[in-house]
């Protein structure tokens, strides 16, 4: 296991600007595919509009998760299309996966809480200079399980069994990969971060986008630097599963328990 940068020569112009052409492809296909597979699952369930206050719990939930099944298949399609199987690190789930993985979420968890500090910092200082208030970002899903609690739980296997996997071998295993090969490991963990973040502009329902793009964004480097160490896509897609699962368990029991809810 190491840090160590698999391509040591310096990629040349042309290289870099094919790297990031594709990853950006790689990028904007799992977007699109899931907006198609989310769409056409939506119709043929006979759903109108996606809300948790008209849709029961587990439709809701199966719905959404199936549109990580476009990120599954852009990343897996470049793959074998560029025939690159080396590209994303794979190694067979072990025991020492599982404790990465754990490991991983204590990081995600201690990252969270400074970066928490720094947007409440920076909200402070916007609000100060330009007397401007700024709301924290909040999920869609966050949201909508908020009108119907019992989402919150059948969300946790669709985490773990889509949502972790798929954004994890799209933006670690495909794009990391990529920015790696051109610009070297530490760039290509920041640069796939970055594009994590602002990828979750999307999810933004309400509030501030920039709090929730930066706290993504942090997320993401955690899981690169652990994908890497490792070099295991297994790792980051388990560690990334468990806090999605762990943040909607919170969320349920702050809700079905009256805990005040920020936001």
């Amino acid at each position: 296991m190491s840090l160590a940068p698999p391509y040591v020569d310096v990629a040349d112009g042309r290289t870099v600007v094919t790297s990031v052409v594709r990853a950006l492809a790689v990028v904007a296909a799992a977007f699109l595919l899931a907006a198609v597979i989310g769409s056409i699952a939506t119709s043929l369930a006979g759903v109108e509009e996606l809300d948790a206050t008209q849709v029961s719990a587990p439709l809701y939930a199966l719905l959404n998760g199936l549109a990580f099944v476009g990120f599954l298949l852009a990343a897996v399609g470049f793959v074998r299309l560029r025939d690159e199987p080396g590209l994303v690190h794979v190694r067979s789930p072990s025991a020492s996966t599982v404790g990465w993985a754990l490991v991983g979420v204590v990081a995600v968890l201690l990252s969270a809480v400074v970066m928490d500090a720094v947007v409440a910092a920076l909200s402070a200082l916007v609000e100060s200079l330009f007397g401007v208030g700024v709301e924290t970002g909040q999920n869609n899903i966050v949201e909508q399980g908020r009108a119907n609690p019992e989402l919150f739980l059948w969300m946790v296997p669709v985490s773990l069994l889509l949502v972790g996997p798929g954004e994890e071998l799209v933006f670690r295993g495909v794009v990391q990969g990529l920015f790696r090969r051109s610009f070297g490991v530490v760039p290509g963990i920041v640069l796939a971060s970055a594009l994590f973040g602002v990828g979750h502009y999307a999810a933004v329902s309400s509030g501030s986008a920039w709090t929730y793009i930066l706290v993504a964004g942090s997320l993401g480097l955690v899981l690169g630097v652990l994908y890497e160490y490792t070099e295991n896509i297994a790792v980051p897609a388990l560690a990334h599963g468990l806090w999605n699962a762990g943040l909607f368990v919170v969320n349920y029991y702050t809700v079905t328990a009256g805990v005040p809810v920020p936001g």
